[in-house]
C-alpha cells in the first residue's frame, strides 16, 4: 500500500542547519541533482533572495556542507550545487533506500520554533514510513508527521495517478523501475533519455511535473472544506 508522506522535522546537525537558522526569513529549496552518474550525491539548493553574497558566506560557515559550488542562475533566484559533510544527519538518504522518493524539500519552522524542512516523500508502504521515524527519534530528530494518505494498489492502477498524463506516468514508472530513485543511483537521466527517445530534458520536465501532480493530488482540497 503505498503512501504519499507529509513531514517536518529538524536536528543541530541536519541538513543545512545553520543556513536555515541564519536565514530564517529566507525560500530554501532543495533538489536532488537530475542529470549525474549513478551514484553521485550532489544537491542543488535554491535560494530565493538577491542577497547572494550573504548567502554564500552563510553557506561557507555551515559545519553541513563538505563542498559548494556558485552556479549561474537568474538575478533573484541563485542556485548553488553542494554535497553535505560525511558527518552530517540527513533523512533524505534513508528515504531512497527504503524504495521511496523526497517529491518536495524546503525550509520551514517546526512546532517548536527550530528551522528545519518540510517535505514531501513517496513511500512504497507505512512499514517505511516507520522505519524513518524510528531513526529520526533515535538519532535525535524533531520529527512530525504531519499527513499521510494510503492507497491500494501499484503505482499504475493507484486513483493518486489518475490526473497523471501518459507520458509523466511512463517517465516516473520507468525512472522507477530502473533504480533511478534510488540511493546510489542506479541509472542517468540521460540513459532514461535514450530508453525513452527523448531529451534529458525532457525527461527531467516529466518527472518534475509528475511528482507535482502526486502532491496537488495527495494534499491540495480542491473543494475548499479544508
Amino acid at each position: 500500500m503505498s503512501v504519499i508522506a507529509e513531514v517536518r522535522f529538524a536536528h543541530e546537525d541536519g541538513a543545512l542547519a545553520h543556513t536555515v537558522n541564519q536565514l530564517p526569513d529566507t525560500d530554501v529549496r532543495l533538489i536532488r541533482e537530475t542529470s549525474t552518474e549513478p551514484g553521485q550525491t550532489t544537491y542543488f539548493l535554491r535560494v530565493d533572495t538577491d542577497r547572494h553574497e550573504t548567502v554564500g558566506t552563510v553557506l561557507e560557515a555551515d559545519h553541513t556542507v563538505g563542498r559548494i559550488v556558485s552556479v549561474p542562475d537568474s538575478p533573484d533566484e541563485k542556485l548553488w550545487s553542494i554535497e553535505f559533510a560525511e558527518d552530517a544527519e540527513l533523512l533524505n538518504p534513508l528515504v531512497t533506500r527504503e524504495g521511496g522518493v523526497v517529491l518536495h524539500a524546503r525550509s520551514a519552522t517546526t512546532a517548536s520554533g527550530r528551522r528545519g524542512w518540510h517535505e514531501y516523500w513517496f513511500l512504497p508502504d507505512r512499514e517505511a514510513i516507520h522505519a524513518i521515524w524510528q531513526h529520526a527519534r533515535g538519532t535525535d530528530f524533531e520529527f512530525e508527521v504531519l499527513r499521510f494518505r494510503q492507497s491500494e494498489g501499484p503505482l499504475s492502477d493507484r486513483t493518486l495517478t489518475e490526473t497523471l498524463t501518459e507520458e509523466q506516468l511512463a517517465a516516473l514508472t520507468l525512472a522507477y523501475e530502473e533504480g533511478y530513485f534510488m540511493e546510489p543511483r542506479q541509472t542517468s537521466l540521460e540513459e532514461l533519455a535514450e530508453l525513452l527517445d527523448l531529451s534529458p530534458s525532457a525527461v527531467g520536465g516529466r518527472l518534475k511535473r509528475g511528482m507535482r501532480v502526486l502532491i496537488e493530488e495527495a494534499f491540495v482540497d480542491h473543494d475548499g472544506d479544508g
